[in-house]
């Protein structure tokens, strides 16, 4: 069915296209009746403003662009419906694209978001995502950028994300204070920033509490396959007291392991990096260092309307965390 347009509703009211879309926008000058009839024919006959032409005319689109590496049932979902929560306050709306954890869809989501006049991004880096060049042709158009969660710090865009060394050291500093001496630590993809922080804080906790470590001791969860069965073969073959987990979906992916070998909550003591969701869907309900995708969310497009508003400096921001004792700790 063919699209109603602005011409085609002029040509069935004998009005010009000029007077039709004053009396959409509800001009002054448009008599009542003529503005009734129009916007009549316009609900008959299925008329819906063409938004990139506005957009274009006006120079505003009113949205924000939110960039995702993926989506998933852990920790995004709380992003997007905090960073919602402030946007719709703001009488503008999230318009949200998924690289796929591509470095180069991410790229052409970039070019999306100078075609379609967005007020600001929020971006979360993909996994491959090893430079911030791509973004320079935001900056140059005067669309303000927060970068958050996966980051890359830069003095030419704000940064808003969880101190994750410190998130780590909380973590593994409460196993060791409970005795615990033989950690295990599992993470995220290697390049990752986020994972190489990660592993330092994980690395400084045992330093700190004179426990013994190797790189042995530190999975990467590059490939599903061959780290799950990496994961078994160090369980199997090594007496760990305790597990540190990087993420909630990590989480969610080893349980059935040690579930399966009875090493928990017999005898493996765990504490995650958590949104504070997962750990109670399990039993006994897991030990954590609260990471709120919600709290990013708000935190995030708040900075980025400031940016907006005010066409501040960059800055780099690292929201609290703090440790919630529940039950998987032995």
């Amino acid at each position: 069915m063919k699209r109603t347009t602005i011409l085609d509703l002029a040509k069935l009211l004998s009005l010009n296209p000029s007077t039709i879309s004053r009396a959409l926008n509800d001009h002054p000058d448009i008599r009542p009746e003529t503005r009734n009839r129009v916007k009549e024919a316009a609900k008959t006959f299925h008329y819906r403003p063409n938004l990139q032409a506005r957009f274009f005319r006006q120079k505003n689109s009113g949205l924000v662009a939110l960039i995702l590496p993926e989506l998933n049932m852990f920790f995004i979902p709380g992003l997007m419906d905090g960073v919602n929560a402030i946007v719709k306050d703001a009488n503008m709306s999230v318009i949200i694209f998924v690289s796929d954890n591509s470095a180069e869809r991410e790229s052409e989501i970039v070019d999306h978001c100078l075609s379609w006049m967005v007020k600001g991004v929020l971006l979360s880096l993909a996994e491959n995502t090893t430079h911030i060049d791509h973004l320079v042709p935001l900056e140059e158009a005067g669309i303000p950028v927060v970068l958050l969660d996966k980051i890359i710090e830069t003095n030419h865009f704000s940064t808003l994300a969880i101190d994750d060394r410190d998130a780590a050291y909380q973590a593994v500093n409460h196993l060791a204070s409970q005795g615990k001496k033989t950690i295990m630590g599992l993470f995220g993809p290697a390049g990752l920033s986020m994972t190489r922080l990660r592993m330092e804080g994980f690395q400084q906790a045992l330093t700190a509490a004179a426990i013994p470590f190797s790189t042995y001791d530190m999975i990467c969860a590059e490939n599903s396959g061959q780290y799950i069965s990496s994961f078994e073969d160090h369980l199997r073959s090594t007496p760990y007291d305790a597990l540190f987990v990087m993420s909630d979906e990590l989480l969610m992916q080893v349980i059935p392991v040690l579930y399966r070998l009875s090493l928990f909550p017999s005898s493996l003591s765990i504490v995650a990096i958590s949104d504070g969701i997962v750990p109670y869907q399990l039993y006994p309900a897991i030990t954590h260092v609260r990471h709120s995708g919600f709290d990013i969310g708000k935190a995030a497009a708040s900075l980025l309307l400031d940016h907006i508003e005010n066409k501040k400096p960059a800055m780099h921001i690292k929201l609290p965390v703090f440790l919630k004792e529940e039950n998987s700790v032995f």
